[in-house]
């Protein structure tokens, strides 16, 4: 198992180097109570920007060096690893559910920037778990139980975070929602061949347009669609890439489709079926998953367990490079219009 992990660019980390939670978990949950004393609980935990994570973070260095230490633990792993880092037992599970997910914040907010999961309530700590959805809402892979593609987090925003982290608080009982994971420089690679070389090319050079889902979009007018324009391949973040996202933009904004570029996702798509080094794994009950948002790609399979429930939180480094990248928006008659066309257009 150990060696299936590494091929696929991810480190697994030992029982014995997660943190003694029990020693300091007392004075962590009173410094999250004092930073977030608005919080009762911890969906309203929320994002108040760099100086007050900066803030954070210190005192809870100050307060519980064990975890500060297990947090550059996990960050160096994940820097010599490449793609994530897998704890298989946190060790959380002698705590309730509020104090394990404020506990799992924690280690967030001393490995970097915790941010803000959407633009209006700006909460940080993020709930995947399948919901109900109606009419046109646009759901993202957080909010449905059916399968999620191989994908970035976060590539339908300008600065797409450098990292997440994944915590399960019940993992699915019914055997389904295994994880997957792959390496995006490999996928460069693999791109970066005589017969393939247009289509990389094309992805790092066009800025295409992924489609924001409708929990996360910054313009609150009812039935406004919005989508960023990036390319799939770039400096940083190394690799943005939701097929699903994609596709929806290229349909909804169709004067940035054409057919080179449908041929060049569909030539990233066959070549991401036969890469190598691909790893399947399940993330049992009090596992995470800390992964490098710039460089892998994950999924997840389908699952039919309603009471799966895993904690996720994106994380900016401390300084990291931001991009000044454009945000189109389509207001809804028009986004009706643009949905009855999208038969004209090739499928992805």
């Amino acid at each position: 198992m150990r060696e299936e992990f590494e091929r696929a660019g991810a480190s697994i980390m030992r029982p014995e180097e997660t943190p003694n939670w029990q020693a300091e978990a007392s004075q962590i949950l009173e410094t999250l109570a004092f930073h977030h004393a608005q919080a009762g609980q911890y969906q309203q935990i929320s994002a108040g920007g760099a100086d007050s994570a900066a803030s954070l973070q210190a005192d809870l260095h100050a307060v519980a060096p064990r975890l500060g230490h297990f947090a550059e633990t996990l960050k160096s792993r994940l820097q010599q690893a490449g793609c994530a880092v897998y704890v298989p037992q946190m060790g959380l599970t002698a705590f309730d559910t509020e104090q394990r997910a404020r506990l799992v914040y924690a280690l967030t907010a001393c490995i970097g920037e915790p941010s803000a999961t959407d633009a209006r309530n700006r909460q940080i700590i993020w709930d995947v778990a399948a919901r109900k959805t109606e009419g046109d809402y646009y759901a993202s892979f957080s909010e449905h139980d059916g399968e999620a593609a191989f994908h970035t987090d976060a590539q339908y925003y300008p600065n797409p975070e450098n990292y997440f982290a994944l915590y399960v608080m019940n993992a699915a009982r019914c055997g389904g929602g295994l994880s997957q994971l792959c390496d995006g420089q490999a996928l460069h690679a693999a791109l970066d061949k005589p017969q393939t070389r247009w289509a990389l090319r094309l992805l790092e050079e066009r800025a295409l347009p992924f489609r924001v889902p409708s929990a996360f979009v910054t313009d609150e007018r009812p039935g406004v669609v919005q989508a960023i324009l990036a390319p799939v391949f770039s400096d940083a973040p190394g690799i943005r890439y939701r097929r699903d996202t994609l596709k929806s933009g290229l349909e909804l904004f169709p004067e940035h489709a054409d057919e080179d570029v449908e041929q060049a996702i569909k030539t990233l798509e066959q070549t991401l079926k036969q890469l190598p080094g691909t790893l399947e794994f399940l993330i049992p009950t009090d596992s995470m998953l800390l992964v490098n948002n710039h460089r892998a790609l994950h999924a997840r399979g389908a699952f039919k367990d309603a009471k799966r429930h895993l904690l996720r939180v994106r994380i900016h480094d401390v300084e990291y490079e931001r991009n000044e990248l454009k945000m189109i928006t389509l207001a809804h008659k028009a986004a009706e219009c643009a949905i009855e066309k999208r038969s004209i257009h090739h499928e992805i």
